[in-house]
């Protein structure tokens, strides 16, 4: 009796083949994760700043509304404007600074001053803008 050794083809991947196969999407994955959640806090950061500057854009129209005038740093920790809400939501880690102090009146007119809007944490967001006499126009002024 002759036992013949035949071979069947195997189907599949052996265990090492797999091994390398997670090995390489895990070197992969640990390359490209930091890059995006880098990317994903600045913006974060982004939409925080443009949700401070919306409010500054707001704020003489909720003067007018609520007919309470208002002088700004001094006012900031005023947390409610006569419409619930403060006067400005600033997120932790910004910072709001007035040269000179911005004054708007009962009427919603401004008093001319410079804001500067800086993140602690990334100082490369940080933003100047000029706020007309009167008018209360923000403009953005260019580094």
């Amino acid at each position: 009796m002759t036992i013949s050794a035949r071979h069947s083809p195997q189907n599949g991947f052996t265990l090492l083949e797999m091994l390398f196969v997670l090995f390489v999407v895990g070197l992969l994955t640990s390359l490209t994760i930091p890059r995006f959640a880098t990317s994903y806090q600045l913006r974060q950061l982004m939409a925080q700043r443009a949700d401070i500057e919306d409010q500054f854009r707001e704020l003489p129209r909720r003067v007018r509304l609520n007919a309470h005038p208002l002088e700004l740093p001094a006012d900031l920790a005023l947390s409610d404007l006569g419409d619930g809400r403060a006067v400005l939501r600033v997120p932790e880690g910004w910072v709001v600074r007035f040269d000179p102090p911005l004054e708007i009146s009962l009427m919603g007119a401004c008093s001319a001053s410079t804001v500067v809007l800086s993140q602690q944490d990334l100082p490369s967001l940080t933003a100047r803008y000029q706020v007309a006499s009167l008018t209360c126009e923000i403009t953005e002024l260019t580094p």
